[in-house]
């Protein structure tokens, strides 16, 4: 037994001793090396940061760019290592105000006091908004009504301000302020200041040893050929927001990102954005830094619109120059408005849109809060996004729907006495007494008896019907916003309380009561006439290329909606009644090289002015040229015009505009064609 009990001890002995060297052996190898990486890890920062792609660029229809992008610097503030301590903080702050401020460089300052000449703080009377921020309980936590004074001590206290005079506690609270309100934190960087040049970048980086957390970034910015070309259609980019992070930090934004917030830039944000990349910054003991890319950025596609950007100039510049001739002879005690929309007949391409007052792309940022508080609304996009009662431009789909539904023919006579007396109750009136009137001496003369007539024999389903085959209140298919619009009918009234009534449908036939549409729409509707019932898909986006235009990504091409089989022989009726319109009528085309169709249209509205309600009169055009074969629409439309015929000028100007271009590419074409 002793023999075996002496075995068995011994082999517990080497067990342990066994257990004892493995152990020994495993921390002599953490020591030598794991120790050692952990040593070098120690002395080596490696941060994988994402890297922002180049925004895809937008063309016109012809190749000329409206947006594209410039190279700029960007000081900012990186939140891992700029100093947590306020103290610290401040020193930085006030060295890079003060550098910034003797080279006359503009840094990012947004705070809402200002320090009169006097010496005196007051709050910037044009910022109310940021007023209400900096006491709220998003920021300083005051009451509503704490004067300047309130929260200048308040910015003081919290950020250490008290030994800086007042106007660098000023300067160093703005800074916080916007670090604040721009959501400063581990996520988001700080931007100081954007657009630094060379210089003053290389004289930041010579004291980056003052400036801890302060670095310089090289991005892109949106560049625009002019910012006040179509700015309603393209749109704007801006920072993301919190509530857009959340919802698309799966698709791989960051915090940091750009997005489109309007316009194509936020319709076409999934082709432009492009792709991030990412880089990877390494930092050694004696903190030098060395940056290599993990993955490349990827460019954004380049959208090519439908848009002519010389047309689109010559639209605008006809818009604001008829607005102020007629803001003239008017004699109105408010500012007029209003849009022009422009549209191939062929295919509802959108050759120019317009919208008055408009802004500045260039400098909307600068001058947001102007912009926002204009009573006059320059933001809002009339074309796509006002509604309008559209008066008698609706005749010419009353007077199609009359003839194919055989309640009236080419040959039918009404005789217009100046009054509409088949109802006992209600006998509405005519803008003059017409004598006798067929369907094309009705819609030149604008007849309202011979519609009266017309749409009491229709009824309102029919005249609806119609109405959706041309595609009234109803969305275009525009890839902007738009609004849809409203067709007058039992079940709108109904919903509203109000009983319908024979003499509701007798004024929807000459486009009034409540149908709504937009400016987009009655082009739309316009073309449709033009091209004998062929409903386009209306479109602003003509194709999307990559980013070296030598993909095609996508193309739109025609859609067709909707066709409308109506009799040629009718089509020849309503478009002679156009004609007579836009050739004999006091809105005759004179100066177009060719014959054009139109229909105006005036209607009665109230409208609120220094506190009272006005009566006043809106004024619209629709028109199609050449008479013969239909190329191009237009629809005018201004809010206080007095009358549609006073609008014709506007589409008149427009239409000579596109057949001189027309003449010029025609020329060239049969020049280039001798030359071979």
């Amino acid at each position: 037994m002793s023999g075996k009990v002496g075995k068995k001890r011994n082999m517990i002995v080497f067990a342990v001793i066994g257990v004892l060297f493995f152990t020994f052996l495993v921390h002599l190898f953490n020591v030598q090396v794991v120790g050692t990486n952990r040593n070098n890890d120690s002395a080596v920062s490696v941060v994988t940061v994402s890297v922002p792609p180049i925004r895809g660029e937008i063309l016109d229809r012809n190749g000329y760019p409206l947006v594209t992008n410039k190279q700029v610097n960007k000081i900012i503030f990186n939140y891992l290592a700029f100093p947590k301590d306020y103290t610290e903080r401040n020193k930085i702050i006030i060295e890079l105000i003060r550098m910034f401020d003797k080279n006359k460089v503009e840094w990012n300052d947004e705070l809402p006091i200002k320090i009169t000449k006097s010496g005196k703080l007051k709050f910037d009377t044009e910022k109310e908004n940021e007023v209400s921020y900096l006491k709220s309980e998003a920021f300083l936590d005051l009451n509503y009504y704490a004067d300047v004074e309130d929260c200048f001590n308040a910015l003081s206290d919290k950020y250490k301000l008290t030994d800086y005079s007042l106007n660098d506690a000023r300067d160093i609270a703005s800074v916080y302020y916007s670090m604040v309100k721009d959501g400063f934190n581990t996520g988001r960087n700080y931007e100081f200041a954007s657009d630094v040049s060379s210089e003053l970048v290389s004289a930041v980086k010579e004291r980056s040893d003052h400036f801890p957390g302060v670095d310089v970034q090289v991005t892109s910015e949106r560049e625009y050929y002019d910012g006040t070309l179509a700015p309603h259609i393209l749109g704007i980019v801006a920072n993301v927001s919190e509530e857009e992070y959340e919802a698309k930090k799966e698709e791989g934004y960051t915090i940091n990102d750009v997005i489109g917030k309007s316009g194509i830039e936020l319709a076409m944000e999934s082709y432009l954005r492009g792709t991030n990349g990412e880089k990877t910054i390494t930092t050694d003991a004696d903190g030098n830094k060395t940056e290599q890319y993990t993955l490349k950025p990827v460019q954004g596609d380049t959208v090519i619109l439908t848009i002519s950007r010389d047309l689109q100039k010559v639209a605008q510049d006809a818009l604001k120059d008829g607005i102020a001739k007629l803001q003239e002879s008017t004699k109105r005690s408010y500012r007029l408005s209003g849009s022009v929309v422009v549209m191939d007949t062929n295919s509802n391409e959108v050759l120019a849109m317009a919208s008055y007052p408009t802004y500045d792309n260039s400098t909307y940022q600068d001058n947001y809060d102007k912009l926002v508080k204009d009573e006059r609304k320059p933001l809002w996009n009339r074309a796509l996004r006002s509604t309008y009662t559209p008066g008698s431009t609706i005749k010419p789909a009353v007077a199609m729907a009359g003839l194919e539904e055989g309640v009236i023919s080419g040959d039918t006579g009404v005789v217009c006495t100046g009054t509409y007396r088949y109802y006992q109750d209600y006998q509405p009136g005519c803008t003059d007494v017409h004598g006798y009137q067929n369907v094309v001496k009705a819609l030149f003369n604008s007849c309202n008896i011979f519609f009266y007539e017309t749409s009491r024999l229709l009824g309102i389903e029919k005249l609806n019907n119609y109405f959706a085959m041309f595609g009234l209140g109803e969305p275009t298919g525009i890839e902007l916003t738009e609004s849809e619009g409203t067709v007058d009918s039992v079940e709108h009234r109904t919903q509203n309380g109000v009983m319908w009534t024979p003499g509701l449908t007798i004024q929807a036939g000459i486009g009034h009561g409540d149908n709504q549409f937009t400016p987009v729409q009655l082009c739309a509707y316009a073309s449709t006439i033009a091209n004998r019932g062929t409903r386009y898909k209306t479109h602003v986006i003509k194709s999307v290329k990559s980013a070296d235009l030598s993909e095609t990504v996508m193309e739109t091409g025609s859609q067709i909606l909707s066709k409308a089989n109506f009799s040629d022989e009718n089509w020849d009726l309503v478009h002679r009644g156009m004609l007579l319109v836009g050739t004999e009528s006091y809105a005759r085309f004179n100066n177009v090289p060719c014959k054009v169709a139109a229909k105006t249209g005036t209607t009665t509205v109230a409208k609120r002015v220094g506190g009272s309600m006005i009566e006043t009169y809106n004024g619209f055009i629709i028109a199609f040229a050449p008479y013969e074969k239909p190329e191009i629409a237009v629809c005018v439309a201004v809010e206080g015009a007095g009358s549609g015929g006073s609008t014709a000028p506007i589409a008149s100007a427009i239409l000579e505009q596109y057949f001189a271009e027309k003449d010029t590419q025609e020329n060239l074409q049969s020049e280039s064609s001798l030359l071979k």
